[in-house]
């Protein structure tokens, strides 16, 4: 069977999850579509984990900074696999307060991709199919790859979220929001 709906929006980031939230509170049967994880960009691979690491790098400095006020510390270490598991599941935890303020709304939250049958209709996966009688693509962006001699060793921030161990070396290329933060 073919769910309809009054409102589709492809895509669980900010903007996405606002307009479905505004469009539920009007009264209209709403469906998200999200291929990941709620949240979008920010939440996951941006603002929410960088502001964890800064956080992080901001209580080192600090520490080393100690001794000016007089204040004697011992022996100080970092653990990078500690603090990306406490990322992921602060990260995770967002994810599933997401999750339950659509339900809460009674928004239903369909996971998978979509693809466009007609105006009106969307496959989502290999074979759900669903229609709404307005659908917005709210589905964010990527970041681009280097086209240069070596740029299959570069990491966009994504990856940089996911690495197990610290690299001793970073450098950061443009100046986007998530590489100037």
């Amino acid at each position: 069977p073919i769910q309809r709906f009054d409102f589709i929006v492809i895509g669980g980031g900010s903007g996405g999850l606002a307009c479905a939230k505004r469009a539920a509170g009007y009264g209209a049967s709403v469906a998200v579509i999200e291929g990941s994880r709620y949240g979008g960009t920010c939440v996951n691979v941006g603002c929410v984990p960088k502001k964890v690491m800064f956080n992080a790098s901001h209580v080192m400095e600090a520490i080393h900074d100690a001794k000016e006020f007089g204040i004697n510390v011992g022996d100080v270490s970092f653990d990078w696999a500690k603090l990306k598991r406490y990322r992921d599941r602060y990260i995770s935890r967002l994810n599933t307060i997401y999750e339950g303020g659509l339900d809460k709304m009674k928004i239903t939250r369909i996971q998978g991709y979509a693809s466009f049958i007609d105006a009106n209709t969307l496959r989502v996966g290999e074979s759900q199919i669903v229609r709404g009688d307005k659908i917005l693509v709210a589905v964010g962006g990527s970041p681009a790859s280097l086209p240069v001699p070596g740029g299959e060793h570069v990491l966009d921030s994504d990856g940089f979220f996911e690495l197990e161990t610290q690299p001793r070396k970073a450098a950061i290329i443009g100046s986007g929001y998530i590489a100037v933060e």
